[in-house]
């Protein structure tokens, strides 16, 4: 059986444009990058990191000219990657693993905690820059051409944030980026922002206060109204900041199923909060898509029944061969405008996750989701999936040995709704070698894959930019 384990083993090598051998067919339209974020190297002082979350932020470049396709990859010059090499240790804590040192250095981190700017889950360009994001704010731009390092990046603001949400989103009819930023304090404040485009200050639009600060990962946004999912995964704040207290931040999360998640309504005029529909307990990571429907919101995200996958992402699970927690459901809930109780259904059950859709159409009724699934005695994701969200009805890529990484939907220029191309980074276990995945987005089908020179470990999140 082939062993998906080798995408959780550190690179050893950066790649300067290394031409792809491709098979199959590329679509003539198809120009650009892809631009990924993830983890890279899993170690500090020979010594591995307790979560996947955890590993140094490599950037990953398959550019698409005339036919060809290249790699570049370079790992971010941050100050933490300096102090994993140069010093054999954690500068500052990461999410499930403990910067360490002796009881001078934990006084010293309780007084004046620091934050990481390991920038390891995601990308986005503002006002031309390029920028590598993780759930902290501290954001890192490089250069797009070359993935060089260029140094820590601040917004023209004073926007102050304890935490940041990694997946910002940009509503298409404007521009402007939408997200969140979280400060702790008696309350936990989540303030919705907004970045007009081709600038640099943000704006508070709105905020709102919850009693017990909670995880979140990702938000929805529609054309009238921003919509929280707060899940009843907890954090201790304080006990951070206690001698005694959690080691890091994941240490620091309680999952309380007596408490019902809540779906929290801004309005993006007023910024006020015009719903909060409960519903039963449930963890999620990533949205899809949410729309209006009448009185009421469709929100569109992967759900799971409780919040045990945050602490099976471990490293350890990973590399003995355990990621059965990746299973969750493409849930729709419907959340009512005048509050009271949101209904669910679920478009898909089972091993999903990493939804993406044509964020052409995000705020409003669209087709189809894509994620992976996950199959086989492992659970691996070594599926790729097309839900229409109309029909229920599925589409699969699979092939053996294979697993998959988030799928980005392309748009052909030009083309109609649908139309267009799939991407996705897949790891062929056998032959030890990743490779750039093109599916055609309305068949579903192959169209060609570009073979990297090696393995690339398993990544988070990235986009494309036709004009890269």
């Amino acid at each position: 059986m082939a062993d998906y384990r080798v995408g959780f083993a550190s690179a050893d090598t950066e790649f300067d444009a290394a031409d792809c051998r491709v098979e199959g067919d590329l679509p003539g339209w198809l120009d650009g990058a892809l631009l990924r974020n993830g983890p890279g190297k899993f170690e500090s002082g020979g010594e591995p990191f307790a979560h996947w979350f955890d590993g140094l932020a490599l950037l990953r470049k398959f550019a698409v000219r005339d036919g060809g396709v290249s790699l570049t990859t370079r790992f971010l010059r941050t100050e933490e990657y300096r102090e994993v090499v140069e010093s054999d240790r954690l500068g500052a804590g990461q999410f499930g693993t403990g910067a360490g040192g002796g009881l001078l250095d934990r006084v010293k981190r309780a007084v004046l905690p620091e934050t990481t700017d390991n920038a390891n889950v995601n990308v986005l360009r503002v006002d031309g820059t390029f920028l590598a994001l993780t759930e902290v704010p501290r954001q890192v731009a490089f250069d797009p051409a070359t993935l060089e390092t260029a140094g820590e990046w601040h917004f023209d603001d004073d926007v102050d944030a304890h935490m940041a949400c990694a997946h910002p989103v940009t509503d298409p009819e404007s521009g402007a980026t939408w997200n969140l930023s979280v400060r702790f304090g008696r309350t936990a404040d989540y303030a919705v922002t907004r970045l007009p485009a081709g600038e640099s200050s943000r704006e508070v639009v709105g905020t709102l206060d919850l009693e017990d600060p909670v995880y979140v990962h990702s938000f929805a946004l529609t054309p009238d109204h921003v919509v929280i999912a707060e899940c009843p995964l907890v954090v201790d704040v304080w006990g951070l900041l206690r001698p005694g207290g959690p080691d890091t931040f994941l240490d620091a999360l309680d999952w309380r199923p007596e408490r019902p998640a809540r779906f929290h309504v801004l309005s993006r005029s007023s910024g006020d909060v015009v719903a909060a529909a409960t519903a039963p307990p449930f963890f999620a990571f990533h949205h899809a898509n949410a729309f209006r429907d009448g009185d009421r919101l469709l929100v569109d995200l992967v759900a799971f029944d409780d919040a045990s996958v945050v602490d099976d992402l471990s490293l350890p699970d990973l590399r003995s061969g355990s990621v059965r927690t990746l299973d969750g459901d493409l849930r729709r809930y419907a959340v009512p405008l005048d509050g009271g109780r949101a209904s669910r259904e679920t478009l898909a059950a089972g091993g999903l996750s990493l939804p993406r859709f044509d964020e052409r159409r995000r705020g409003r009724p669209y087709r189809y989701v894509y994620a992976t699934r996950s199959g086989g005695e492992d659970g691996a994701p070594n599926h790729l999936v097309r839900v229409d969200t109309g029909s229920r009805e599925t589409a699969l890529w699979e092939a053996a040995g294979t697993f998959c990484g988030e799928p980005v939907f392309v748009p052909e220029p030009g083309g109609g709704a649908g139309d267009g191309a799939v991407l996705s980074v897949v790891l062929d276990a056998d032959r030890e070698q990743s490779f750039l995945l093109v599916l055609d987005a309305e068949s579903f089908e192959e169209r060609a894959r570009a073979w990297a020179p090696g393995v690339l470990p398993f990544d988070f999140h990235g986009q494309f930019y036709a004009d890269l």
